[in-house]
């Protein structure tokens, strides 16, 4: 235990003076009659405490909110970490701040196990537990499903073409569904549910009757009407547990995550500054038989933690760094000093992180220029008053950087997310994508760039993501272009722009904007990514796996690297090196179906048949059509000479998804062998058609005119446009021996010797 931890219990004893006086019996200790009391938590994403009644505001009804709050204990000032949903989560799960967890913005590390989790916490103790997620950003990819029995988070993400982690997302009451369908099936056992809904968050778009009573064009308005339906999913929550006589039995939680800007400050929505729209958050507690009451003192979403396990008679964790409240609601008391921070200017721009220390009379933001709020006289951070109250201003600051290392110390490695090639590609979020590493600067902290001064930059990054969503790449590459004119070192914006080029076929000028940001930043993984996924379509195998090394050696757990790195030795036809990288990427992320395919293509190479099989057929259990697999199955029986099967394999592949031109390639090729040759050329001509980017179709449609004795000139049109594509010495080295042919064919002889000698050339590479 860090000495700031030992400190903060001796400050709340020295401040409830009624302490050892009152002998009145606690909540706790009225609890433990109960024994293993069910807990239901509910975190509302994205809510403003000043947007609720029980908070004093007038705009909305929320009935289900208001009786929990006035059957319940309510916390007027409780403060959260971050002001994004996955670090203001894994702070409220584990009982820590991020500068112990390590989870600092939304999408690129994830929880490591060395946390023990809410969750793992009861599950100890013998509770069922279940969590129900209403946004991406919450999938259990992320680490916050350790502990639970059952962690539901069913995205199709199929569907989505660009992964806006703000934007996959399923409504309340699909949640709740799921939710009450599962507790059905424990109401005779303890246990812990965690139920997440996400409606506030941006789209707002309330379902009716809430949209025809608070929609108008006022996104507040809008905003509240998402408050409203939710709140009709929290009631019932609570109809359940009253309908199975459970609420006398459980312990109900209502917390929100972070708020919302609504155009405070200059802030729309949420993740970058940290005033009191995005941190002042709502937090109600309703125990059984318990007493309703206000709780004014300063409190933190990291005491949730402590409370429920101290409620439930569960020995609460050493490395916990909140404080269990029963001494604060039974009796009194003075106020903690609540930590905030907003890293992704910092993660995401390289500009300064936002770091904040509030109690309900003041708040500190440390920043290059520091703010200094009285929160008492003005409660909307209008007036800095750092000048005013330089002492107070000063002895805040030194408490936050003491907070900020001793919550620091003993802190377990972080994990990187476990996100394969193909979902990164499509995370496109904006204020959520970042390096897995800070961006290095040998600026120290007030020397680099104040986010107050770049909130327009942060909003012109925002943009282009969402043009980019929108395939509107062209538009976005002409704003982030221009931030690079005014801001020529932002990481993030040369990351997307690299990305809209990629989209654009501009790959050279995306190749060149990722060296210079790796020139810059060596070790920048996401740079190093995406530079090799470039090269990969290049066929630049030896670089692809140089890259992919050097982005191991920052973090080894990188699905990313490891899939491509083995993928780049499978092209080499270098299988027992793929092997043991493609095995790491599906032990990191067995979830991930496209880590199996690599994995099983693999196994074909190395011609271990049966586990590829096994593989495939596991996929298939699960995933009936799920892409490629019916081809990979095809390849699997081709390669053993179980043509028929094969055939049958590449067919359903193509019936799924008329668009796979692998699947019709292959097809075609078995046609062909078949003597169906009318066949074989209308696959090849469908993959022309399907990929024009592709050598194999204009190759294989030559070689069969070739066998036709079609006329030459097509056939050397084609051969010609299938050698300017080819990325393999394979491919060229076929290209240069039907050029011979067809120069052989036109009588040509020098022609015909200079292409075989390229096509030696090439065929000796192969050999080699």
């Amino acid at each position: 235990m860090s000495k700031l931890q030992k400190l903060w219990p001796i400050i709340i004893l020295i401040c409830c003076s009624s302490l050892c006086c009152n002998s009145k019996k606690s909540t706790v200790s009225q609890l433990s009659k109960i024994k293993k009391p069910n807990v239901l938590l509910i975190t509302t994403d994205t809510t403003r405490a000043d947007h609720l009644p029980a908070y004093g505001y007038k705009g909305i009804r929320t009935p289900n909110i208001d009786s929990l709050a006035q059957n319940g204990i309510l916390f007027r000032q409780c403060a959260t970490t971050s002001p994004l949903t996955l670090p203001a989560h894994c702070s409220i799960m584990t009982g820590t701040y991020p500068t112990y967890h390590g989870v600092r913005i939304n999408g690129n590390t994830a929880l490591s196990a060395e946390n023990l989790t809410l969750a793992e916490a009861f599950s100890q103790q013998g509770y069922e537990t279940g969590a129900f997620v209403g946004a991406f950003v919450l999938d259990g990819r992320w680490g916050l499903n350790q502990g639970f029995h059952h962690y539901d988070d069913q995205f199709d993400l199929k569907k989505f073409k660009k992964l806006d982690l703000g934007l996959v997302q399923r409504p309340g009451n699909e949640v709740v569904d799921a939710a009450l369908a599962w507790l059905e099936g424990q109401k005779d056992k303890p246990f812990f549910a965690w139920v997440h809904l996400y409606d506030p968050h941006t789209p707002y778009a309330p379902p009716e009757p809430f949209r025809s009573e608070y929609g108008s064009s006022s996104m507040a308005q809008l905003y509240d009407g998402e408050i409203a339906f939710m709140d009709s999913q929290i009631g019932r929550c609570l109809e359940w547990l009253n309908k199975r006589g459970l609420r006398n039995k459980t312990i109900v939680a209502m917390m929100a995550d972070h708020g919302e800007g609504l155009g405070d400050h200059g802030e729309m929505t949420h993740g970058y500054f940290i005033y009191d729209y995005a941190v002042h958050v709502p937090f109600i507690l309703s125990v059984p038989d318990g007493k309703a009451q206000q709780v004014a003192s300063q409190v933190r979403t990291i005491d949730l933690y402590p409370t429920l396990l101290e409620a439930s008679g569960i020995t609460i964790p050493k490395q916990v760094q909140g404080t269990s409240l029963w001494s604060l609601i039974d009796r009194g008391g003075g106020d903690f000093f609540a930590y905030s921070e907003s890293m992704a200017p910092s993660i995401q721009y390289g500009w300064s992180p936002l770091l904040s220390l509030r109690t309900p009379k003041f708040k500190y933001i440390d920043a290059p220029r520091p703010e200094f709020y009285d929160l008492q006289n003005d409660p909307e951070e209008q007036a800095d008053v750092h000048e005013k109250e330089a002492k107070t201003a000063s002895e805040y600051e030194k408490r936050l950087k003491t907070v900020v290392t001793e919550t620091s110390e003993g802190a377990p490695e972080v994990n990187a997310a476990n996100l394969d090639s193909e979902t990164i590609e499509r995370m496109a979020a904006l204020g959520y994508i970042g390096s897995a590493v800070t961006t290095k600067s040998n600026k120290s902290g007030h020397e680099l760039v104040d986010p107050k001064d770049r909130l327009a930059v942060h909003e012109a990054i925002q943009k282009a993501g969402e043009l980019s969503n929108n395939d509107r790449h062209a538009e976005a590459a002409e704003v982030l272009e221009k931030i690079l004119g005014d801001d020529p070192e932002n990481p993030q914006a040369k990351l997307l722009l690299a990305g809209s080029y990629v989209e654009l076929k501009r790959s050279d000028e995306a190749s060149a904007l990722l060296r210079s940001l790796l020139e810059e930043d060596p070790s920048n993984p996401r740079a190093l990514v995406s530079l090799a996924n470039i090269l990969q379509d290049e066929g630049k195998s030896e670089e692809v796996i140089q890259l992919c090394k050097k982005a191991i050696e920052v973090d080894e757990r990188n699905i990313q690297a490891l899939a491509l790195m083995g993928q780049a030795y499978m092209d080499l036809h270098q299988y027992p090196e793929a092997l043991p990288h493609l095995q790491k990427a599906v032990e990191i992320q067995p979830k991930l179906t496209q880590n199996q395919l690599n994995y099983v293509a693999c196994l074909i190479g190395l011609k271990q048949y049966d586990q590829a099989e096994k593989t495939l057929n596991t996929i298939l259990h699960d995933h009936p059509k799920f892409p490629l697999a019916h081809y990979h199955l095809g390849l699997l029986y081709e390669e053993q000479g179980k043509f028929d099967q094969a055939y049958r394999e590449y067919q359903t592949e193509v019936t799924s998804y008329p668009d796979s031109y692998t699947a019709r390639f292959n097809l075609g090729r078995l046609q062909l062998r078949n003597g169906d040759r009318e066949g074989y050329m209308k696959e090849m001509r469908e993959v022309i058609r399907i990929a024009p980017k592709n050598a194999l179709g204009y190759l294989f449609l030559a070689r069969g005119l070739l066998q036709e004795n079609a006329d030459t000139d097509e056939i050397l049109k084609l051969t010609e446009q299938g050698l300017d594509l080819a990325r393999t010495p394979e491919h060229k080295a076929m290209a240069y021996f039907m050029l011979a042919d067809i120069y052989n064919r036109k009588k040509q002889p020098q022609l015909v010797r200079q292409a075989l000698t390229n096509a030696n050339q090439f065929k000796a590479q192969i050999k080699n």
